[in-house]
């Protein structure tokens, strides 16, 4: 009587690298887009919502942005009781405008929707006085939020997702 072994985590693990490379080289891509959007918006404003799910990944994106991009964006954390982002953005910066504009912490603001409206209803205000890309970093639900609260900015915006693993 012969045993026939089967090694069936070859099988799986195969596959988990090919998502996993695949995720790496989609990453990738995105990354070289994110700069490629921040580099030809310089001088003009433009609104870029950037997907991502991970928290972590949010972090490695950001400190590789800042490490190696060209175009050193700054960094905006929205205090929870932000209510609207044109004058939250005008008061941050009202004496030197940046080369771009990063805004985290959205996920944490608690008048969101509020938010959300008076961005809408301001969208073509921001390129009057603002000649910076400003980069939003969203996870689903904020998507999902953008899309059915501010329809008109998120047709406005250039979206590039990263997704995690």
């Amino acid at each position: 009587m012969q045993f026939m072994f089967i090694e069936q985590s070859s099988e799986n693990t195969a596959k988990y690298d090919a998502a996993k490379y695949d995720s790496a080289k989609y990453n990738e891509r995105s990354f070289s887009t994110l700069i490629r959007a921040l580099r030809l918006s310089q001088g003009y404003f433009s609104f870029v919502l950037v997907h991502c799910n991970s928290l972590a990944l949010r972090q490695q994106i950001v400190d590789r942005l800042q490490a190696t991009c060209p175009v050193q964006p700054q960094q905006l954390f929205l205090p929870e009781s932000a209510t609207t982002l044109y004058t939250t953005i005008a008061a941050e910066v009202d004496a030197e405008q940046p080369p771009a504009l990063m805004i985290l912490g959205l996920e944490s603001v608690q008048a969101i929707d509020r938010l959300l409206v008076s961005t809408n209803l301001l969208c073509s205000e921001f390129s009057k006085k603002f000649s910076f890309p400003v980069v939003f970093w969203v996870t689903d639900e904020l998507l999902r939020k953008i899309i059915r609260t501010a329809p008109d900015l998120y047709n406005r915006m250039t979206t590039i997702r990263f997704i995690s693993e």
